[in-house]
C-alpha cells in the first residue's frame, strides 16, 4: 500500500490511541492482580501440602482483612475529602476564569459545575465519616 493513500487514517489513530491507552492500562492491572492472587494460592497450597501451619498474614490477604483492608478503608474515607476539595478548587478556579475572560457573559458559571459536584462530594464524605464515628461509638 502506497502511504499517500493512507493519509486519510492517519487522523484517526490518534484518538484511537488515546483511548487505548487506559483499556490497555486496566487491563494489565487486572492481569497482575489475577497473577498475585494465583501465587498466593499456589503458595498456600504447597504450604498445607506439607503439613505446615498456614501464616495468619497470607490468610489475611487471601480474604481482604487486617491492616490492608484498614488502610483501603483510610483511603477511601480520605479519598472523598480529596476529590471533594479538588472539584471545588477547580469549579472556583473556571468561575473565576472565564469571569475574568468576559466579565459581562454567563461562562463563568460553567465553573459551578465541578465546583457543586465538589461540595456533594464533601457532604458525603462527612456523612460517612460521622457515621463511622458513631458506629465505632457503639462498639
Amino acid at each position: 500500500m502506497d502511504f499517500l493513500n493512507m493519509r486519510h487514517v492517519l487522523p484517526f489513530l490518534v484518538p484511537i490511541m488515546a483511548l487505548m491507552i487506559p483499556i490497555v492500562a486496566i487491563i494489565m492491572g487486572i492481569q497482575a492482580k489475577m497473577r498475585r492472587e494465583q501465587l498466593l494460592h499456589e503458595t498456600l497450597r504447597q504450604l498445607a501440602d506439607k503439613g505446615q501451619p498456614l501464616p495468619p498474614e497470607l490468610l489475611n490477604q487471601l480474604s481482604g482483612d487486617g491492616q490492608a483492608s484498614l488502610d483501603a478503608q483510610r483511603r477511601r474515607t480520605n479519598g472523598g475529602l480529596q476529590a471533594g476539595a479538588i472539584n471545588v478548587a477547580a469549579g472556583l478556579g473556571l468561575a473565576v476564569m472565564f469571569y475574568l475572560m468576559n466579565p459581562g457573559s454567563w461562562l463563568w458559571a460553567i465553573g459551578c459545575l465541578p465546583g457543586f459536584i465538589g461540595i456533594a462530594l464533601l457532604i458525603v464524605w462527612r456523612v460517612e465519616t460521622r457515621g463511622q464515628k458513631d458506629a465505632q461509638a457503639k462498639v
